[in-house]
């Protein structure tokens, strides 16, 4: 499995960098949840909009029984004017994914695209969930009363920072 995420680093530049043209604030992200589920869609995720905050959770089942993992990544981006002059640079004036969840999102993407591809090696479900409004918490707060949590036993978040290449957070059991 480690080889096939080698060989999707690529891709999931590429949709890192066509998600960082599209970027949008708070909970309102069209452009960016059309792009994400129609991603999950051709990996065979069900998908589903959580109310009013523009998220996402996406679904994995394997059909057998087993653990839900729920992995997390936020989608917003900042109300900063892009002023990198880079070919994939933000096509919104006055917005720009200057905190990395272009990243987030481009890296989750990847990790579905993996799971699904060797779905039949798991046992349990796979869940996904995109949250919006990360930078105003106003995302937070609606995922946390509209997602299914209480049902997933084993959550997982990522970070990129300047100081590593990536690092995975799981919690105490």
């Amino acid at each position: 499995m480690w080889e096939k995420c080698r060989e999707l680093q690529n891709e999931i530049v590429t949709m890192r960098r066509e998600l960082h043209q599209i970027p949008e604030l708070g909970t309102e992200l069209p452009e960016t949840c059309g792009y994400v589920e129609k991603k999950l869609k051709e990996y065979g995720a069900s998908v589903r909009r959580i109310g009013k905050s523009g998220g996402l959770l996406a679904e994995l089942d394997t059909g057998r029984p087993g653990r839900i993992t729920m992995f997390r990544a936020d989608m917003d981006a900042l109300p900063v004017r892009e002023e990198t002059e880079l070919p994939f640079a933000s096509e919104h004036a006055g917005c720009m994914h200057a905190c990395g969840h272009d990243a987030h999102t481009a890296m989750l993407l990847g990790t579905a695209k993996v799971l699904s591809e060797d779905l039949d090696q798991f046992d349990g479900i796979f869940r996904f969930l995109f949250q919006s409004g990360e930078e105003t918490a106003g995302g937070r707060f609606s995922h946390c009363k509209t997602a299914p949590w209480s049902r997933s036993r084993t959550p997982c978040s990522g970070r990129i920072s300047e100081r590593s290449t990536g690092r995975t957070s799981l919690p105490a059991q």
